[in-house]
């Protein structure tokens, strides 16, 4: 019996229901499968293209200009010439060359020679050679002898592809001109402009500029989109010291940058995204460049430093500090003999805000403040100087040996009679003397906006600090204070420090608030100098000035009068010992016109053999020159 066809179709094939089954949920698997990775996984998959085939590449801001507080330019920026050729340019040229390396050699072991040994690897060689026909058409088109380094390549073209590789870092504006003139136009060598610091000044001011350094790190691109992408920076500068520290962001600018895509090997394909930087805003300072120039060259070959301040606003009218350097040799890079020059001269450190010294005989203001607070003497008071006075078993000499005789508050000063000031002190106490120290805030942040600020290193001694400090040296005495009462003993202090006393003074306030910024807005109240009134009757304070009036005009200032203002001087010596060699310190304060200060300034000069200088001697002219240059620029106005 025959079983029709469809009956046996249908009952020899259990399993075809099955088979629909299963086929139509692995295709409801793939079809999940593919959702999940067309849109679940969409953006993974174009993230990771992107990192594969796109590459960011940032290219750091002009910095912003640095001006005086009359507008002269004191940084700015210069363009920098170089010859470069990117990698992918001679990549070609470098593989076929390579292949022929390898040729040939096969061929010359082939024929049984035998190879140099060690033998260098081919791409290598041939990068060698290739770089080598370039550079060689540079120095025949400017009849120079400029090298290159192979390993600096290598380097580049491993970590810094996109970017181009400087065959010759440094042309001069000559040879850039040559270059670009006379280069064919399919030569792969490229004439690449950026930009460096440039500082019209050369030493002026260096310590307070500051100068920057050429690196790749903390390149800021965050005005460049792909921060997933991998990211090629060119070297940007940064502030290392200096106004160019401190106001590092200010200056910086905004960075701009290009998006590439790369081909499989990672070399340039096709520009996407160009984004133009911007320039950093520029800083007016409160220099005024006539004023740093005058100090700067009264100063000659001595080392020391000097600041002058705005009594008013506190604000930094010039500070020097010397020995000093050329900012234009530490930009773009800073050389092994540069630096190695500038150590040992002992240039590095800002004398200004880092020089810790005792003050001498500058302290005896601060002296004469706290015995007249404590009514130990009046400004009449006589005491009389046989030339030093006797403290336990020692013998404290006066500076004038033979002694000054009968004076009073207005002759000690004038005359700086030791003699005065050991009793006056010691009359005092100690803690009187701190406590006006602390009010003029010689232990205080002066403000200054720069990095390199010293202040919590300075000293005003007490027993407590002896006893913690000093303790082998025996508990305080009365020694002690004679030596604190005349800016010896361990005093330290630094020149802006005692530059704001003098303004503090000057302005008849305890504390000046210093600023190298200019602002024509400033505040210059007591309360914007976190100030109280010097707590002297107005009578007291008037037998100070006439004392400081007195040493310009017949006492121990003479050297820094001037024929446009009255000026009101202090000035000291000061003994150290650097290195087991006594060395003499040369300090002046000074301030004028006296009645109506408009300026304050500090001065000290370091001694290289005993006695060699002296606060009068040495210092005074610098000051003069100091005040001569302010009076003559404001009548210029």
């Amino acid at each position: 019996m025959r079983v029709p066809k469809k009956e046996i179709y249908t009952k020899s094939n259990p399993r075809i229901p099955i088979f629909y089954g299963v086929f139509g949920f692995a295709f409801v698997l793939l079809l999940a499968f593919l959702a999940y990775r067309q849109i679940y996984m969409y953006n993974y998959y174009v993230e990771r293209n992107n990192r594969q085939s796109l590459r960011r590449v940032i290219k750091p801001a002009a910095r912003g200009d640095i001006l005086d507080r009359n507008g002269n330019t004191l940084v700015t920026n210069k363009p920098r010439y170089s010859a470069v050729i990117f990698v992918h340019d001679i990549s070609a040229e470098i593989n076929s060359l390579a292949k022929k390396i390898r040729a040939t050699r096969r061929e010359a072991l082939a024929r049984g020679e035998k190879l140099p040994e060690p033998l260098p690897h081919s791409k290598s060689e041939a990068r060698r050679i290739v770089l080598s026909k370039y550079v060689a058409e540079i120095n025949s088109i400017l009849g120079a002898d400029y090298k290159f380094s192979l390993r600096e390549f290598e380097r580049h073209e491993w970590q810094h592809r996109l970017l181009p590789f400087p065959l010759i870092k440094d042309l001069s504006a000559k040879e850039h001109a040559i270059l670009a003139e006379r280069l064919p136009i399919d030569s792969p060598i490229q004439i690449f402009t950026s930009s460096s610091r440039y500082y019209p000044h050369g030493e002026t001011a260096s310590h307070v500029l500051g100068y920057v350094t050429s690196n790749f790190d903390n390149i800021d691109a965050s005005s460049i989109p792909g921060e997933e992408l991998r990211t090629y920076t060119y070297a940007g500068e940064h502030g290392k010291s200096g106004v160019e520290k401190a106001f590092n962001e200010h200056l910086s600018g905004v960075n701009g940058g290009k998006i590439w895509v790369v081909d499989h090997q990672g070399y340039q394909y096709e520009n996407i995204l160009d984004v133009a930087s911007k320039k950093g805003k520029s800083l007016t300072i409160s220099i005024d460049l006539n004023i740093q120039d005058a100090i700067e060259d009264a100063f000659e070959q001595r080392k020391g430093a000097a600041v002058v301040l705005d009594v008013k606003t506190g604000e930094v009218l010039a500070m020097a500090s010397r020995p000093c350097y050329d900012l234009n040799t530490l930009t773009p890079y800073i050389s092994h003999e540069v630096s190695r020059s500038i150590t040992e001269r002992g240039a590095w450190l800002n004398r200004a805000t880092q020089g810790l010294y005792p003050p001498g005989s500058t302290f005896k203001i601060v002296t004469s403040l706290a015995s007249l607070r404590e009514g130990v003497v009046v400004p009449e008071t006589i005491k009389t100087c046989t030339g030093g006075v006797k403290i336990g078993r020692r013998i404290f000499p006066c500076n004038n040996r033979a002694g000054h005789g009968n004076l009073d508050l207005v002759g000690a000063i004038a005359k700086s009679c030791n003699t005065y000031f050991y009793t006056a002190g010691m009359d005092a106490k100690i803690d009187s003397i701190y406590n006006i120290s602390e009010m003029l805030g010689l232990n205080a942040n002066p403000g200054i906006e720069l990095f390199e600020n010293y202040w919590s290193k300075t000293i005003v001694p007490t027993p407590e600090y002896k006893r913690k400090n000093r303790e082998y040296e025996g508990g305080w005495s009365m020694g002690d204070t004679a030596n604190t009462s005349i800016g010896q003993g361990y005093l330290r202090q630094t020149p802006l420090q005692i530059a704001c006393m003098a303004a503090s003074i000057a302005g008849k306030r305890t504390r000046t608030k210093a600023s190298i910024i200019h602002d024509e807005n400033r505040k210059t109240d007591m309360n914007y100098h976190g100030a109280q009134p010097l707590p002297i009757s107005d009578k007291n304070y008037k037998a100070i000035v006439d004392g400081m009036i007195a040493a310009v005009e017949r006492g121990t200032c003479r050297r820094a009068a001037v024929e446009y203002a009255q000026v009101a001087a202090k000035s000291g010596t000061a003994q150290v010992t650097s290195r087991g060699k006594k060395l003499d310190l040369a300090w002046m304060i000074a301030f004028a016109p006296a009645e109506n200060p408009e300026v304050a300034m500090c001065v000290v000069v370091e001694g290289e053999e005993a006695g060699d200088v002296s606060g009068g001697r040495t210092a005074g002219p610098i000051v003069k020159a100091a005040m001569k240059r302010y009076f003559e620029t404001r009548q210029a106005k």
